[in-house]
């Protein structure tokens, strides 16, 4: 901790040589930088270390022999610093008079356990500028997309209730955060003041892990896959918890945050890459295709792994973040498979749900006018049983006549009595045979059934049970059949012995019921 001044003025033999090897972490460092002039062609050229450090100052001689300070690092605020956004680890410096240019850099670190001094670079600053800006582009492209499909989806829990659009939605926000807090949109427009949060936005990525278990939890909800239903809900449910416990110990404990956190990602990075190949031959084309979009994710982390070698290019983080794009597109397209699906299906049931109501209401129509027309038959039948009653009625008032006209007119007696005679024998034949020819019409299988589960009646029985089918009242019978109530009542009674009937049995309703 002793200034500039005095770094200044110790010699060269202070500072150890080293090309290569790890700083201790919880420690301030002065470095001493000489370059030689003849080996760059500009003026503005930056110190890049690549590394999550608290604090950079640079210290430089200008011409009238002052000193010249710039500042970074990632808990220094905005306001405080020579140059911000993706920036964030870069301090710049100019090219001195002379054949040397000599800086010196304090650095203090204790977020991580040592500081690789391999991986200082200078960088030109204009050529860098350049990519700051169509990163800055890239970058607004990028998080517009994110925002209208957050915000879409969150529209669509809004209205559909269903719990995968708020999934989408989360996931899609909280693994777009590690992208913003990678380029600094957070310092940049909102916390200025705050550095030390953006430091826990590292933990997105671990947080966006979660969300996607409850992600694939929601899409393969409806499949019929039982037991992995249950294992992907228990995981994660145990996960969720997980992740809760790393970020209170990073609260205290930022270092072992993050080492618990690498070893979580990788953990479930196997779960999901096992869970991917054991449901996708399981799953609808839906599933497939979300498990699909993490598989072009996890591919696209596993390269920007391998390309992370140049620490001032932000190739492999660029590689990272396409992956992640291309997931969300996938993701994006299987859930409108699913709302797709949804609409057809429901679609499909009001269809059906149509065609029964229509069917049922055909159904209803045709009972209608079959009770109607049986309605009829029946007031029919029960008009022509009254006709035939009152032709025998009126054959019996003949017979009587004739009868009179024998006593009073003793003339052709014999062929008198012979009509008497043959019309006595029609009265109990004909007449009700031609009733039970239209009653067998309009009912066919009522005697067969009737016989069949009461046998033994007999004829008057027989027609009674077929007066009664017809509904007709106790004195319509009584004047067709021309027996008294009372007859009639003894003859009920004896009928319901015979069908077995107690005492609560409705003889009307039993016969109703015989079809």
């Amino acid at each position: 901790d002793i200034s500039i001044d005095s770094i200044n003025r110790l010699p060269t033999a202070s500072f150890e040589n080293l090309d290569k090897g790890l700083l201790n972490a919880s420690q301030a460092y002065w470095i001493k930088i000489t370059i030689n002039n003849q080996n760059i062609s500009g003026n503005d050229y930056f110190i890049h270390l690549n590394d999550h450090l608290e604090e950079i100052t640079l210290f430089q001689r200008d011409g009238t022999g002052g000193w010249v300070k710039n500042k970074s690092g990632i808990t220094i605020p905005e306001n405080q610093k020579t140059v911000g956004g993706i920036l964030r680890d870069k301090v710049p410096f100019f090219v001195s008079g002379g054949d040397k240019t000599v800086v010196f850099l304090k650095v203090r670190n204790h977020l991580k356990s040592n500081i690789d001094i391999s991986k200082i670079r200078i960088i030109d600053s204009k050529s860098y500028y350049q990519l700051f800006y169509t990163t800055n582009q890239i970058q607004s492209f990028f998080l517009g997309i994110v925002a209208i499909l957050c915000f879409f989806n969150l529209l669509l829990f809004i209205f559909t209730k269903t719990r995968i659009h708020l999934y989408y939605s989360i996931y899609t926000f909280v693994s777009s955060i590690y992208f913003i807090h990678y380029f600094h949109s957070f310092k940049t427009f909102f916390f200025d003041d705050t550095p030390a949060i953006n430091i826990y936005f590292f933990f997105s990525l671990t947080i966006g892990q979660v969300v996607y278990c409850w992600f694939l939890y929601e899409s393969v909800k409806n499949e019929d896959i039982q037991y992995f239903k249950k294992l992907i809900f228990k995981y994660a449910t145990i996960i969720s918890y997980i992740v809760i416990f790393i970020l209170i110990i990073s609260v205290f404990n930022f270092q072992k945050g993050i080492l618990l956190s690498d070893i979580f990602s990788v953990s479930n990075s196997v779960f999901i890459f096992l869970a991917i190949f054991f449901l996708f031959r399981k799953v609808s084309n839906t599933v497939k295709i979300i498990l699909l979009g993490s598989v072009f994710l996890a591919i696209s982390g596993f390269i920007a792994l391998l390309t992370n070698t140049q620490d001032d290019s932000l190739i492999s983080i660029y590689i990272y973040q396409g992956g992640f794009f291309i997931e969300l597109i996938f993701f994006t397209i299987a859930i409108n498979f699913m709302l797709y699906k949804e609409r057809l299906a429901k679609t499909e049931t009001e269809l059906k749900n149509s065609l029964l109501i229509n069917e049922k209401l055909i159904k209803e129509k045709e009972a209608q006018m079959l009770r109607e027309e049986l309605y009829l038959k029946e007031r029919d039948l029960t008009t022509k049983t009254i006709a035939i009653s009152q032709k025998e009625e009126l054959i019996k008032n003949v017979i009587t006549q004739l009868k009179r006209q024998i006593e009073n007119n003793p003339v052709k007696i014999k062929d008198i009595k012979g009509l008497i005679s043959d019309l006595n024998s029609k009265i109990n034949i004909n007449l009700w045979d031609e009733f039970e020819n239209h009653f067998i019409k309009v009912h066919p299988d009522f005697y067969k059934m009737l016989n069949a589960q009461y046998p033994g009646l007999t004829p008057n029985e027989r027609r009674l049970c077929a007066f009664i089918k017809l509904n007709l009242t106790t004195k319509e019978i009584s004047v067709i059949t021309k027996r008294t109530p009372e007859s009639l009542h003894v003859i009920r009674c004896r009928l319901r012995k015979k069908m077995g009937l107690n005492q609560n049995d409705n003889l009307e309703n039993i016969i109703a019921g015989i079809q």
